[in-house]
């Protein structure tokens, strides 16, 4: 993960790409992302046989993030 100041600052790093201009998300953004349960309860004794349940929330929340850009998609292809 790299953070930057800004869309225009990452777009002139040397290693962007175009084709995953997609990937580029507001810091905040990805602050709500990692609030659902998921990354939440990452040092709980039950986090490994949790992880089924908290999935559809993440899903849900990358996919209301990422506005349903294929590039965030989290289903193995």
């Amino acid at each position: 993960m790299n953070l930057f100041r800004s869309e225009e600052h990452a777009r002139r790093w040397s290693g962007y790409r175009a084709e995953a201009a997609a990937g580029l998300l507001l810091l905040a953004d990805a602050m709500d992302v990692m609030s659902v349960p998921r990354f939440r309860e990452r040092l709980s004794g039950h986090y490994v046989s949790s992880a089924p349940a908290s999935r559809p929330a993440f899903v849900e929340r990358l996919k209301a993030v990422s506005r349903g850009d294929p590039f965030w998609d989290p289903t193995p292809r």
